[in-house]
């Protein structure tokens, strides 16, 4: 059984940034195609089977969606030959969460069947939430993804959990109202993913409307792929309107010690200085800041006396602490041995008790 849609689609389908920044192919990207399938199971496996396959992909100045329904197991067959069929048109796969699920699940069942489909480059779409928008979301649920970016609530959704049980009813009495729900849970998936696209595009673009915490994920986001420049101008935006309340107090300390890194990194350690004593002044992760601080000041600045005197007051507020760290301890504690030998202080010492 196929059921086949179309929806109007307007929106923006710019791809320069997603593709200059995750190394696809503007052209590629233009020819997305979102997938999405709800299986026998939820914990994967060669005995899980994948029923409905929920595809989407833009068509004209549209969106057109197909979903393949398995009314049996022997038709599994020709599910898999139709859906390969549109994988193959596709520049690029896009899914949520498939790369872990729902694309090993569709190649087991190819290995099985003996069928094979090509392998078009891969965009998850849940790695790149949870590299931008973990900063300020409880989780990267889809769902959550829907209601906090793109303002869109579900009415009387069926939880993914219950979708399995749904499907073995059907098979048992064939009342088409026990899966009228799943189709519809299914069809939002896909195309709340085509409504994702645009947004991490904008994201990526750098928009001057983004949540201070999105900014900060763009920022980490830029930093992994290599972009230094572009992470270091987040930070500094973010650093700058700190005291505004544009980001939240502990992600201040974070994005001072982030951006001091790349600064120090890029040969501008004095405007690393500035920030990390910043962050230390307000107790803002304050030992991974005096450890920061007691690198550049040893190593670029050359005061060991300061270098030190950093690290002994970082081992004061530490020694108060109401619960110890023994990693930041052994980090400060091994630092101030090393400044200590290339102060002579051990030398003193030894003079002074052997007389």
């Amino acid at each position: 059984m196929v059921r086949r849609e179309w929806f109007p689609d307007d929106g923006d389908r710019e791809v320069e940034a997603l593709s200059s920044c995750l190394g696809f192919a503007p052209d590629d990207l233009r020819r997305p195609l979102f997938l999405d399938t709800e299986t026998t199971g939820l914990s994967g496996g060669t005995g899980t089977v994948a029923f409905l396959v929920g595809l989407a992909w833009r068509k004209d100045e549209g969106m057109a969606l197909v979903q393949y329904f398995l009314g049996d197991f022997n038709q599994e067959q020709a599910l898999l030959w139709a859906v390969g069929k549109c994988v193959r048109e596709a520049g690029v796969l896009v899914s949520y969460n498939g790369r872990s699920f729902d694309w090993p699940l569709l190649q087991t069942r190819l290995v099985l069947r003996r069928a094979v489909w090509p392998s078009p480059p891969h965009l998850d779409l849940l790695t790149l939430a949870r590299r931008i928008f973990r900063p300020r979301l409880p989780d990267c649920a889809l769902q959550t993804l829907e209601q906090a970016v793109l303002d869109l609530h579900r009415a009387d959704d069926l939880p993914g959990s219950l979708i399995p049980g749904r499907y073995f009813a059907w098979l048992r009495n064939g009342d088409p109202d026990v899966l009228d729900p799943v189709f519809i849970h299914n069809r939002q998936d896909v195309l709340s993913m085509a409504l994702l696209l645009p947004r991490f595009e904008a994201v990526l673009r750098g928009s001057d409307d983004l949540h201070p915490l999105d900014r900060f994920g763009r920022a980490r986001l830029m930093e992994a792929r290599g972009f230094l420049d572009e992470a270091i101008h987040d930070y500094w935006r973010l650093w700058r309107h700190r005291t505004l309340g544009a980001a939240a107090p502990v992600t201040s300390g974070a994005v001072g010690l982030r951006l001091a890194r790349l600064l120090r990194r890029d040969g501008r350690w004095e405007e690393a200085r500035s920030v990390l004593e910043e962050c230390w002044r307000t107790q803002s992760y304050p030992y991974a800041a005096a450890i920061e601080l007691a690198k550049l000041l040893e190593h670029q600045a050359r005061d060991l006396n300061a270098a030190r005197r950093i690290v002994s007051d970082a081992l004061r507020l530490l020694a108060l602490a109401v619960v110890p760290n023994a990693q930041w301890q052994g980090d400060l504690e091994r630092r101030q041995r090393r400044l200590d030998r290339r102060l002579g202080f051990d030398e003193r010492r030894a003079f002074a008790l052997t007389g």
